[in-house]
């Protein structure tokens, strides 16, 4: 069939890395950096930030309970985006060990961040722009060709 692209029928080399492998790398890197610098931005918040943002019906124990944690959040955040940074680098490489890793830590990142917004009404704008990145970077990892490549790698 004419202009039909086959993902298993490449020109190139047998180890050339797909270009869409490449760009979920990149995906997932700005959005781990976008997390850990919105982490770091949410372990720092002090009070009389959160005191002046919030209204004075509520109490200043509700306030340092939400303070608290937001910035378990913001800690959490910063872990996380280490862990996704350093998952994306072995799964670069075509272990698909660590693809496998990656897409489900960025799975439960997503999940558990939304559901920090939704339901807890905690969120650090930051962070939750990191989860557009993520999903795109795991998308991608997920694409046929990318796949396929991890498979061939596998088989060496």
């Amino acid at each position: 069939m004419i202009g039909y692209a086959d993902p298993t029928m490449t020109t190139s080399a047998p180890g050339d890395r797909p270009r869409i492998v490449d760009v979920a790398f990149w995906c997932v890197i700005a959005g781990a950096v976008v997390l850990i610098v919105g982490g770091l931005m949410a372990s720092t918040a002090t009070y009389e930030a959160a005191r002046a943002a919030i209204p004075d019906s509520v109490s200043d124990d509700d306030v340092r309970t939400y303070l608290t944690v937001y910035r378990t959040t913001g800690i959490g955040a910063v872990l996380i985006g280490g862990a996704l940074a350093f998952l994306a680098g072995r799964a670069r490489r075509g272990d698909d060990r660590f693809r496998r890793a990656l897409l489900g830590l960025t799975l439960a990142c997503v999940l558990v961040v939304l559901l920090l917004a939704i339901g807890v009404k905690v969120a650090q704008p930051l962070i939750l722009m990191a989860l557009l990145p993520l999903m795109v970077g795991g998308a991608l990892l997920l694409r046929p060709a990318a796949s396929h490549w991890y498979d061939r790698e596998g088989q060496r």
